[in-house]
């Protein structure tokens, strides 16, 4: 708005100018110079008028998407699918396909759908909803900038209720025995908004000990769901294991069986081993007897 105002008193300047300019021109007795010279400077106002009125433009289309994401943040429905998008982002960067459902109906047959749930390597569901009170975020900021503490106290009040039934909503609709672990995850897409769930007295201690929820941001959630992911790899190392085992144990019969074959061909050498020397030694004693038997003749 501030921007706005600065630009209509350039324009009311520039205005300004252009009739003192043109009453001097007016009133002047100068010579085809002096004309000249009016006439470039009014040129270059005409020409600094049209830069203004670009930027005007330039400021109004980047008005246009501020606007828009203002309406996201702002509450209601387009808030929600911001915090959707947002949880969306985190689960999809960090698991693969097959280890999350979105949309997903926990208990069957009550149409009660959670955005998200992860499937725990033990068979269970983690369900996962997205709340973002930004209106109520929005108050509390406001109030924080006025200095009302009664506001303040008031837009703090506001967001503890809203908080705690979700809270509720969640355990209610998404947690149950055997089908899920034993809590369910509320997602804050607002790092700002959960320091100022932080800083209300034991809100997340309470909120987790009456209805079984976590309460988590942006980084906070990231940095759990990785963990859990490490989960599936350590399991997935364990199999892996299991079939290596298989495979040495394979390996080993098979190595038993070769050193066994090893034992008879070494024993089968020995034996042509002997042979050859058996049969060498007969030739030997042939050969004797050959020169004997030509010693006699000769």
């Amino acid at each position: 708005m501030n921007l706005w105002i600065v630009i209509f008193l350039l324009i009311v300047v520039i205005a300004l100018l252009s009739f003192i300019i043109y009453l001097n021109y007016k009133d002047s007795d100068q010579g085809s110079e002096s004309r000249d010279s009016l006439r470039d400077l009014d040129q270059a106002v005409e020409r600094q008028q049209a830069t203004l009125g670009d930027l005007s433009k330039d400021i109004q289309s980047f008005q246009d998407p501020l606007s828009k994401l203002n309406r996201y943040l702002s509450g209601g429905t387009l808030a929600g699918k911001f915090g959707e998008w947002s949880l969306e982002a985190i689960i999809q960067d960090i698991f693969h396909p097959n280890h999350y459902e979105s949309n997903a109906e926990v208990i069957a047959g009550t149409g009660k759908r959670v955005e998200f749930v992860v499937k725990l390597p033990e068979g269970l569901l983690l369900p996962i909803d997205a709340k973002f009170p930004s209106g109520l975020y929005e108050n509390y900021l406001s109030a924080a900038e006025t200095g009302d503490e009664k506001l303040v106290k008031k837009s703090i009040d506001d967001i503890r209720r809203h908080v705690i039934n979700d809270a509720e909503d969640i355990k209610e609709k998404y947690v149950q025995t055997g089908v899920t672990v034993d809590l369910g995850v509320m997602y804050i897409p607002s790092e700002g908004l959960m320091q100022m769930i932080d800083s209300i007295d034991n809100l997340r201690e309470q909120i987790f000990r009456d209805s079984r929820v976590l309460i988590m941001g942006p980084n906070s959630l990231a940095a759990y769901l990785i963990s859990i992911h490490m989960g599936f790899r350590t399991l997935a190392l364990n199999e892996r294991a299991g079939e290596i085992m298989e495979e040495f144990g394979k390996l080993k019969k098979e190595f038993e069986r070769f050193s066994s074959s090893t034992d008879d061909l070494l024993k089968k050498a020995e034996s042509m081993l002997k042979a050859v020397n058996e049969h060498t030694t007969r030739e030997r004693q042939m050969d004797k007897a050959i020169n004997k038997m030509d010693n006699l003749d000769s």
